[in-house]
């Protein structure tokens, strides 16, 4: 820079700006020392909101960086959990190099366990007293978020369990066979995979009753109740499943049915008799096999009716009844829902004097 005059004042802004960026640091280190007195003191709350001014007098990372750790240390404390959740977001975003990543996020997935088990935050915090003026669910926000973050962390397989069990409960059985199949497609060898597998089996199925017309949902519903049974023989859900795969052959065979009858009535008996044989090969003992028979005894002129199915394979489970034991002591109380050791409620008399009851000597 060859004129002296312009030299002068560039260096002259150069030292104005350090001067004011010290200055700056420097307010923002004392209203950070009140953030800490208020919260040593613990107003958790005022403590947060000083963490957050303290942000805006400076521009230096670590003074912002640590301002943001001590704001989500002042929500947790206040059970903030939201709040502390979308500073976790910013720390992760904008100073990924100085805080503990996989600390973070782990405490992001405890924190949707923390709205899955029906925690709210209050919509306002003044109003915090009001036990019905509560923000919004954000489990599903906070899992997705959580689960993009860290898709393949140890965490993830029971995440998008629970938050298959959560578009389940929600009636959203579309969300919940998304988050089945990523446990089978990512986490193979998770404990979570065989719950998945008849997860997603039970969900096909429940889907295949409201609108199959190509029968994707219960063809695949088959295959999986069926590998299922082949991988897990002696898991305490086996029979569940073999009920389940019983009467999901009932609906492949129902709809076979169905077609056949939509062809005998159109007149082309042939294409229904090879319908009507499919059946009768494939669904021996289903719940359309005896119409399905008969069809083919009507309409066939070379068709001889078989012996029946050897085993019918069950379709509800099995209930089994055992006698009252003559020794008491082999009795089993079952508790009530409220938590009594009884069936019934005891009054409580309070001293009051029983029916027929002789309180006059011992």
């Amino acid at each position: 820079m060859k004129n002296p005059v312009l030299k002068s004042l560039f260096l002259l802004g150069i030292v104005s700006l350090a001067l004011l960026l010290k200055a700056d640091d420097e307010t923002a280190v004392a209203v950070y020392a009140q953030g800490r007195e208020l919260y040593l003191a613990g107003s958790y709350y005022d403590a947060a909101e000083k963490f957050e001014e303290c942000r805006y007098h400076s521009s230096n990372p670590t003074i912002r960086a640590n301002s943001l750790k001590a704001q989500l240390a002042a929500f947790r404390m206040c059970k903030l959990y939201y709040r502390e959740f979308l500073l976790i977001e910013e720390l992760l975003e904008r100073y990924p190099d100085r805080v503990d990543c996989n600390e973070l996020i782990a405490r992001e997935f405890e924190i949707a366990q923390l709205f899955l088990n029906g925690y709210r935050e209050p919509a306002f915090w003044i109003f915090r007293w009001i036990p019905y003026l509560l923000d919004v669910d954000r489990t599903e926000e906070i899992y997705n978020t959580a689960l993009a973050r860290a898709p393949y962390s140890e965490f993830a397989p029971a995440a998008r369990m629970q938050l298959a069990i959560y578009h389940n409960r929600q009636g959203d059985q579309a969300k919940a066979i998304v988050q089945l199949r990523e446990i089978l497609d990512k986490h193979p060898q998770s404990n979570e995979r065989k719950y998945a597998l008849l997860a997603l089996a039970d969900g096909l199925f429940a889907l295949s009753g409201r609108g199959d017309g190509d029968s994707r949902c219960i063809n695949e519903a088959v295959e999986l109740f069926t590998q299922f049974c082949r991988e897990y023989p002696d898991a305490t859900e086996v029979e569940f499943a073999r009920n389940r795969l019983a009467q999901a052959k009932d609906v492949q065979a129902g709809k076979l049915f169905e077609i056949a009858e939509f062809y005998r009535k159109s007149g082309r008996s042939d294409v229904a008799e090879r319908y009507l044989a499919q059946l009768m090969s494939r669904y021996p003992d289903s719940g359309s096999a005896a119409a399905a028979e008969q069809t083919l005894v009507d309409i066939s002129t070379d068709y001889l009716p078989g012996p029946g199915a050897q085993s019918v394979e069950a379709r509800y489970p099995d209930i089994r009844s055992y006698s009252i034991p003559d020794n008491a002591e082999l009795l089993l109380i079952s508790p009530r829902d409220d938590g009594s050791h009884f069936l019934l409620n005891v009054p409580d008399l309070k001293g009051e004097k029983l029916p027929g009851s002789n309180q006059g000597g011992r």
